[in-house]
């Protein structure tokens, strides 16, 4: 055991793994998420998931390091409690809250899932060329890199799910059909953590356990693999159920009323019959999150392997040594479909449909084409020497893993924003800068602030993040506009309007579909008329093709915020 060590560390090939991870992150924290750190926090779950984190430090700060992370796992959630629990310790690593401290994170749980493949893929199919091919495949993907919300640079939960399935599918593949105690109790625990990170796992799990149980019965030792596979469960259930019982009024009034029963499903939905929910899902995530680049590693990957194991033998081939192999393509076609389908099919009968979320498919495919990738290696081992063979494939392996990693090069140097909406994003931010020099001027310590359109992605909780990010100081601005998605009544609207120390009127310009927004333009003459005899319009602008005004309360001191 001890030799075996010390060959893997004279070895250089966890040391290449090592400084490729390495490379890439360096480039994400230096130069991808340099872009997008500084954007206000676009999208309402990066506003809770990044208010929970910087509130949570300020908790640990006040009540000390070991109470503060308590505090994270325990506090109310309805859809995951690891974000926060991560983020104050990457806060604690890096000296202080940032959004780059958490967009790290995104990178460093990528970079986890690319260790897990890695380490898999070769220990169980014996093969260090498809193991390096099967650790650049998260690099081709499209939907990281975009930009956009589930993207690395929007701190969600989607992103983390994603990559919490991955190497929960990747210790999956380690566990040989459950015959592997030590292996499925690792299955176990990363099931749980999954379902901690992200709960709405849950629902995929109850449908990959089942299945995996249908499939162990069916074999010749179901015994051993059915007590390690219900070993696994009790691991999952007794990490996650605590914490989820902690949290479910949270997670039912979150997802069944707010997603089936409650008045804003029907409206969120948009009622797709199921053969146009089976086009939106695989449409979405095969262009959108799998993308191009992967579907040319897939393809030319996949014809350059079956040329090779299906390739005229010229003489008898030298065998592999018995302990190389030991993956079953089987074995992995089966977890990958599983994998793949479980979300799917729960994504499928959903009434809401989303095309951030499929993100979670991603690892499932990413099986399959390994497993299809090993069978052919297999097979290429009877047909031609070991040596030309094992050339043949650290060849292709080389090639995936160079045009993979230039692709990621090549998106982190992209610009993501054009000037017009670079020069938007920086009025939000003085925008942001004014308010909070007046609520301090004004010794507001809750400043009531009210937006009469959601499509502004502009309310007092984003004013909140935005003023602590770039002053370090919380601010715990109040809502008083919107109400939500649907009309409110009228007399309530201007009650809220009277009570706002600060009011965002869209006065012209696009207007969302959003019932609450139709009616905020009906009610904007009279609205306006209210603010123009009792509030003080400090500033005009236009923001993405909408006019708007900032009006403030005439008691509170004038101030122009950062230049």
């Amino acid at each position: 055991m001890a030799a075996g060590r010390l060959s893997l560390l004279r070895s250089l090939t966890p040391w290449a793994l090592l400084a490729l991870l390495g490379a890439e992150f360096a480039l994400f924290d230096q130069e991808g998420a340099r872009h997008h750190s500084w954007i206000y926090p676009r999208w309402n779950d990066q506003v809770q998931y990044l208010t929970e984190c910087y509130t949570g430090w300020e908790f640990m700060r006040a009540h000390g390091f070991w109470r503060g992370l308590w505090q994270t796992l325990v506090n109310p959630s309805a859809q995951g409690t690891l974000h926060d629990f991560a983020g104050v310790i990457a806060f604690t690593v890096a000296g202080g809250p940032s959004r780059s401290a958490l967009l790290a994170l995104n990178m460093l749980a990528l970079i986890a899932w690319q260790a897990a493949l890695f380490f898999a893929v070769g220990r169980t199919a014996g093969s260090r060329s498809l193991a390096w091919a099967a650790a650049a495949l998260p690099l081709t993907l499209a939907w990281p890199w975009n930009g956009w919300a589930g993207s690395m640079a929007d701190f969600r939960l989607d992103h983390f799910a994603m990559c919490a399935f991955g190497i929960t599918l990747a210790v999956a593949l380690l566990n040989d059909g459950f015959r592997s105690t030590r292996w499925s109790l690792a299955f176990g625990a990363t099931v749980g953590v999954t379902l901690l990170t992200r709960f709405l796992t849950g629902t995929y799990f109850a449908l990959i356990f089942p299945t995996c149980l249908v499939w162990v019965l069916c074999s010749p030792d179901r015994g051993r693999r059915a007590g390690n596979l219900a070993v696994a469960a009790l691991v999952a259930f007794a990490l996650a159920a605590p914490i989820f019982w902690l949290n479910r009024e949270w997670v039912w009034n979150y997802y069944w009323i707010g997603h089936f029963t409650g008045p804003e499903s029907a409206i969120r939905s948009p009622h797709m019959n199921l053969t146009h929910s089976v086009d939106f899902i695989w449409t979405h995530f095969s262009r959108d999150h799998l993308g191009p680049a992967f579907w040319r590693v897939a393809g030319a990957g996949s014809v350059v392997l079956a040329a090779l194991a299906f390739v005229p033998r010229k003489r008898p081939a030298e065998r592999e040594s018995a302990s190389a192999g030991l993956g079953a393509p089987r074995d992995w076609l089966f977890f990958g479909t599983v994998f793949l389908l479980a979300p799917a099919l729960v994504l499928t009968l959903h009434s809401q449909k989303s095309e951030i979320v499929l993100g979670v498919l991603v690892p499932g495919a990413f099986v399959i084409v390994l497993a299809l990738w090993s069978a052919l290696q297999r097979r290429a081992t009877t047909r031609s020497p070991i040596q030309a063979h094992r050339a043949l494939n650290f060849g292709v392996a080389a090639g995936i893993v160079a045009f993979a990693s230039w692709h990621f090069v090549a998106r982190q140097f992209a610009p993501p924003l054009d000037d017009d909406h670079a020069d938007d994003l920086r009025s939000i931010n003085r925008l942001a800068d004014r308010v909070f020099a007046s609520a301090n001027a004004g010794k507001l310590t809750r400043p009531w602030v009210g937006v009469n359109q959601i499509s502004t992605g502009l309310d007092a909780l984003v004013l909140s993040v935005i003023c602590y990010e770039r002053h370090k100081t919380w601010v715990p601005f109040a809502m008083t506009l919107p109400t939500g998605i649907m009309e409110a009544d009228e007399k309530l609207i201007m009650e809220r309007v009277a009570l706002s120390d600060f009011l965002f009127l869209v006065v012209d310009g696009p207007v969302s579909d959003w019932p609450f927004d139709q009616q905020q333009r009906r009610l904007l003459p009279k609205v306006r008329a209210w603010c123009e005899a009792n509030r003080h319009a400090v500033e005009r602008y236009e923001i993405f093709g909408q006019r708007m005004v900032l009006y403030q309360r005439r008691e509170i001191p004038f101030a122009s915020g950062r230049p």
